[in-house]
């Protein structure tokens, strides 16, 4: 007689549970259609895609899902005062992952604040990718690189100070066009479209 999967019932209902009325359902020890057992489910009955499982055998076990087709609300900090840690996620191993499909991700607050703490040089890194464009807008913007920092456009880079623009160095390289491929001789004629 080989091992139970989980427990001491493995996937025996014997000794489950579970109640049902019109509105809702709520099961102890049920298994599901790909054969994972549930420790606690709790579901709406008008709509089964409206539930929460506690699930515990399998490739699912000590997992929690919850699945609300209209959407999720939380409110919290009633009774808190404005620097209190009201409402906290504490992964100790692992990633956070927000996967929006069809929508946008708009975050407000006081203040927001990005730290990550890598020490080595594959981590630590903060990184922001866009198909389109990064606007960023405020009344001072400062942009410290410790070691280096690089602007880089492959098509233009345009630089504008309305009404100046400072340039302070210790030592200033620059290289245009004309420096690296030289300049037109005296005797040649203007070509449209060349670069002087």
């Amino acid at each position: 007689m080989g091992k139970p999967a989980c427990g001491l019932y493995g996937l025996n209902t014997i000794f489950s549970w579970a109640k049902s009325t019109v509105d809702g359902k709520i099961s102890f020890g049920g298994v599901s259609e790909d054969n994972v057992r549930h420790a606690v489910l709790l579901e709406n009955t008008y709509d089964p895609r409206h539930y929460i499982v506690m699930e515990a055998s399998g490739k699912r076990m000590s997992r929690t899902t919850m699945e609300a087709p209209k959407g999720f609300h939380i409110k919290a900090g009633q009774d808190c005062d404005d620097t209190a840690g009201t409402f906290n996620i504490n992964l100790e191993n692992g990633n956070l992952n927000i996967d929006i499909e069809n929508g946008d991700l708009n975050v407000r607050a006081r203040n927001i604040n990005f730290k990550t703490t890598g020490d080595t040089n594959d981590t630590g890194n903060f990184t922001v990718v866009s198909n389109n464009q990064i606007n960023m807008k405020a009344v001072h913007v400062t942009i410290l690189g410790v070691d280096k920092t690089v602007i880089q456009a492959n098509n233009m880079l345009r630089l504008l100070g309305d009404v100046e623009t400072d340039f302070i160095t210790g030592i200033c390289n620059m290289t245009s066009y004309s420096t690296r491929r030289g300049k037109k001789g005296e005797t040649q004629e203007d070509v449209q479209g060349e670069v002087a």
